[in-house]
């Protein structure tokens, strides 16, 4: 089953963003955007009267991948409802411009950055964004009530840190306030280890933003709040690898989240897998938008199958089924 590219716009501006008519909305794109989505969007804005702008950068690789072009930071000034669809890079999410502009409440914003078509109108498109609302919030209560978190998982995983309590992000498709951030398709809560205290092992059997779903499960060794080693044979590890030695503080542990969606499918696509429900995702890297002070060029999610995640004394998620 799909949505129409018209409903699911429809649902993104008037049902997510609950666009008004005399707001300014910014449309970011990049020439490896899918059009048909950028045109649906921009004709759903439209249709409620409100101004819509659209924005277009360069196509960004490694070291520039969350910066925006000077002329879109000083536009999103004037902007109140930034709409992320960058089809490279995640700059319109990961964009130290972009967050402060969500500090200050001047702005919200939902991302669709890297995301295709198919995930557009089907999957976790099609979830009932008000019931997984819900759940988002009972779930970010929960974590906002601990100090530390361990993830492990039946391939290897075996992780620990001390979160970020006060700075949990529930991103479950509604961003319909200043300040607020969200994604679509969409369904997680998260936030950052603090730095410097993730200690163990992550083993990365889903797929990776960036390079995919890794051919065999690789294993990353953590100490520190930093990766140490990258273990595996497959052109994922040693592409990882390549990474960590060449983009600045790749090697930080930057997010724990979890996937709350029911409706994200298994398919290979981190965008959606990361969302699914049971499923959780270890990030690399920068961690700004999380509240953190580690900045890096690339923000990338590692998602980790059937795991289980305690939470001080209480179990969160359990063999991949959450338990609210």
């Amino acid at each position: 089953m799909e949505a129409s590219v018209s409903d699911s716009a429809r649902l993104v501006v008037e049902e997510l963003l609950q666009v008004h008519a005399d707001e300014r909305v910014g449309i970011v794109l990049d020439a490896e955007s899918v059009r048909v989505m950028v045109e649906a969007i921009a004709e759903a804005v439209a249709s409620l009267g409100a101004e819509c702008t659209l924005m277009e950068m360069p196509v960004r690789m490694d070291a520039q991948r969350n910066e925006l072009t000077r002329p879109i930071e000083r536009a999103l000034e004037e902007t109140q409802v930034l709409i992320g669809l960058t089809g490279s890079c995640g700059a319109p999410t990961y964009s130290a411009v972009v967050q402060d502009l969500l500090k200050r409440e001047q702005l919200r914003m939902i991302s669709m950055v890297m995301r295709p078509l198919e995930v557009f109108t089907g999957g976790g498109a099609l979830a009932d964004y008000r019931a997984l609302h819900d759940d988002g919030r009972r779930l970010g209560r929960l974590w906002e009530s601990g100090r530390r978190m361990r993830i492990t998982s039946p391939a290897g995983t075996d992780i620990t840190a001390p979160i970020a309590f006060e700075d949990v992000w529930v991103e479950c498709g509604y961003a319909n306030r200043p300040g607020m951030a969200s994604a679509f398709s969409d369904g997680e809560v998260s936030s950052r280890p603090l730095e410097g205290t993730a200690e163990g092992v992550i083993v990365v059997d889903g797929p990776i933003a960036h390079l995919g779903k890794p051919d065999e499960p690789l294993r990353i060794d953590v100490a520190g709040g930093r990766v140490q080693a990258v273990a595996g044979a497959s052109g994922q590890a040693a592409e990882l690898r390549h990474l960590l030695d060449t983009i600045s503080n790749l090697d930080n542990i930057a997010e724990f989240g979890i996937g709350l969606n029911p409706a994200c499918r298994r398919n290979g696509r981190f965008e959606e897998e990361k969302k699914a429900r049971g499923n959780v995702h270890i990030a690399l890297g920068d961690n700004i938008f999380y509240g953190g002070t580690t900045a890096s060029p690339i923000h990338m999610d590692m998602v980790i199958y059937e795991p289980t995640v305690t939470l001080d004394d209480k179990v969160l998620v359990e063999r991949g089924h959450v338990r609210l």
